[in-house]
């Protein structure tokens, strides 16, 4: 399988027709980006052969009826989300071990680190999916079923970069929000109490928040920093 998938990768490229031999399942319920998402494999020159269904309702059939290389799943789905769906996938006796890959409209730090410590391979957001982008995404994923189970060094890696790119755009408006709060927390000191007390509980939210993005190790999940 190794040889297979360091071929696909060194080839890709130049291949002049696709050649079968990943057989891929889409869960989306928008038909409009199932074929968009098919359109895209093709455009891989990695020869998927993708069946795909549109709810939840109709994942565990399709388990049943084949054996998958890689699953592709939206985050938001009619009844449920595409972590639900990962769950019915990890339960399933014989795709259970099937690579998953999230692909969302919604581009949020926390759905990406959920889907990642639950089991995904890769997450990918609507607007950044490119054929080279999901021909990256998919030969990863069947290398790293090759090369074993994901260790945790290794979520936590990709983990740490999704974290990074959101600390980067959030820290100067937190920053912001917190010069206000103690601004305003000044301007009501000689109004009562209750507006001053409320105030630095929001400062301290918004300074916990800051400390998650810096360490997310360091933060419990109450929110209260580890001591």
């Amino acid at each position: 399988m190794q040889q297979v998938v360091d071929e696909m990768e060194s080839h890709a490229r130049s291949l002049p027709v696709a050649v079968s031999g990943i057989k891929a399942l889409i869960l989306d319920d928008s038909v409009f980006d199932r074929r968009r998402i098919r359109r895209l494999s093709h455009d891989t020159r990695l020869g998927i052969i993708m069946d795909e269904i549109a709810s939840l309702d109709s994942l565990e059939s399709m388990l049943d009826q084949d054996r998958f290389d890689i699953i592709l799943i939206d985050y938001n789905l009619p009844g449920g989300d595409g972590i639900e769906a990962l769950m019915r996938i990890r339960r399933h006796g014989v795709n259970g071990n099937c690579p998953a890959i999230m692909v969302t409209g919604d581009d949020k730090s926390e759905v990406a680190v959920k889907a990642l410590k639950m089991g995904c391979c890769d997450y990918i957001a609507k607007d950044q999916l490119t054929a080279e982008r999901l021909r990256r995404s998919i030969v990863g994923a069947i290398e790293r079923l090759t090369s074993g189970p994901v260790s945790s060094v290794d979520i936590e890696e990709v983990t740490g970069s999704i974290m990074a790119r959101y600390t980067n755009t959030l820290q100067p408006k937190l920053a912001r929000v917190i010069r206000d709060m103690r601004t305003l927390r000044r301007s009501a000191s000689g109004q009562g109490g209750g507006v001053s007390v409320e105030l630095e509980r929001i400062e301290r939210q918004c300074i916990q928040i800051w400390a998650t993005l810096l360490d997310p190790k360091a933060v419990g999940e109450t929110g209260e920093p580890r001591h």
